[in-house]
């Protein structure tokens, strides 16, 4: 055991409180972040990475699985994320088949949409509105139905009211009726065509796409021009001037990327309102092992379980070496070195800043064994010292 009388009387007691106090801060942000995990808004580690800066920039935003958020604006991809989503939604709560149609019809849209028709009035001609394969009547149903994929234009609609327009008679009422249902019915888009509608343009006319395709790459370009001009700045309006560039992507990349997002979200509540009171009891749907999640994950169990070890003084030079280790990676993902752009908030730094400052009291904490002057590193000590008495004698 290391001879205390080796370090001065407040030597000791400031060091021993430097630990306490490190290891405070390490547990009540560990502690902070796990209570966010039960709230609407759960802490992620995703933008502080997405943001990270330095010679070590690449490896930290690959962390995030998707650093540019263009996963978000691939319309095949997000239909793979919400096809998986359903699997996991309908495994977690045990979804009846009834559950499972109206969850596909939110999703993927129904087969077709229908609305109720005695008998189809003289005059109405499907075909030669052009509009055979779209919409139909169903006569053992009952039903005016409409092709869930093909929906129905307000100008077809027309079409359609025209053929009728100088008929009168209660079969042509019951028929406009059904039509105005039924139109307003096609009119409720799926969440994937909204998602083609917003990244594609008009998903009943595909070939329009208004512009929105040269969007796509307009963002694309965007960030292809910061990285390629970030490893040539240097000086600090070259610096001022990435700034504004990655601004100005990041805005584009929300512009398009935050209303998949929005849709996200709010496929996710609508589909709670088709669960019943005891499948809500299972709690919520847990988030996959995404690369994303893993790191939070661990960032969360480092920061608890190292605080924790620093508090009550137990294995604390690995704890404290452990902590500066992780620490060093907050410091390495935006470092205020020469010819890094800034990192945003109100702090301004050179070289060292105050993640190197912890990371710096860390090791040199990992340097004494304050564990042993109070802590459990103590208690262990004794009995070890014990035991090795015992078989001496």
């Amino acid at each position: 055991m290391t001879d205390i009388r080796r370090y001065s009387f407040a030597a000791v007691v400031l060091l021993v409180v430097l630990r306490l106090g490190l290891g405070w801060q390490l547990l009540y942000e560990g502690l902070w972040k796990i209570d966010t995990r039960g709230s609407t808004t759960p802490w992620s580690s995703d933008g502080y990475l997405k943001s990270a800066q330095g010679p070590m920039r690449n490896v930290f935003r690959t962390m995030t699985g998707d650093p540019d958020d263009k996963n978000w604006l691939d319309e095949e991809l997000v239909a793979q994320r919400w096809d998986q989503w359903k699997s996991r939604f309908a495994a977690h709560y045990g979804v009846d088949e009834r559950q499972i149609g109206r969850l596909n019809a939110l999703i993927d849209g129904p087969s077709a949409f229908a609305s109720p028709l005695e008998t189809l009035p003289e005059g109405v001609d499907f075909k030669a509105a052009k509009l055979d394969g779209t919409v139909s009547f169903d006569a053992k149903a009952k039903q005016l139905r409409v092709d869930g994929k093909k929906h129905l234009l307000a100008t077809e609609k027309a079409t359609l009211e025209e053929q009728v327009a100088d008929k009168e008679g209660p079969e042509y009422d019951s028929y406009r009726k059904a039509l105005n249902d039924v139109f307003t019915r096609a009119s409720k888009l799926s969440y994937k065509e909204r998602t083609r509608a917003h990244l594609m343009g008009n998903p009943d006319n595909s070939g329009n796409i208004n512009g929105r395709i040269s969007q796509l790459k307009l963002y694309s370009e965007m960030v292809k021009r910061y990285e390629d001009k970030l490893s040539a700045a240097h000086i600090a309006f070259e610096m001022d001037h990435l700034n504004r560039v990655w601004s100005d992507a990041r805005a584009k990349g929300r512009e398009l990327a935050g209303p998949i997002m929005a849709m996200d979200v709010a496929l996710k509540e609508d589909a709670m309102d088709i669960l019943s009171v005891d499948q809500l009891k299972r709690g919520p749907l847990p988030a996959p092992w995404t690369p994303i999640k893993i790191v939070d994950m661990l960032t969360i169990a480092g920061l608890t379980g190292l605080g924790i070890l620093l508090i009550i003084g137990l294995f604390t030079r690995f704890a404290a070496f452990s902590a500066a280790f992780m620490v060093f990676g907050f410091y390495m993902a935006m470092p205020p070195l020469p010819g890094v752009p800034d990192a945003p908030g109100p702090e301004h730094s050179f070289i060292v800043n105050k993640n190197l400052i912890e990371v710096l009291a860390l090791l040199a904490l990992a340097c004494v064994p304050s564990g042993q002057w109070f802590g459990m590193d103590n208690l262990l000590g004794r009995v070890f010292s014990g035991k090795s008495k015992s078989a001496a004698k």
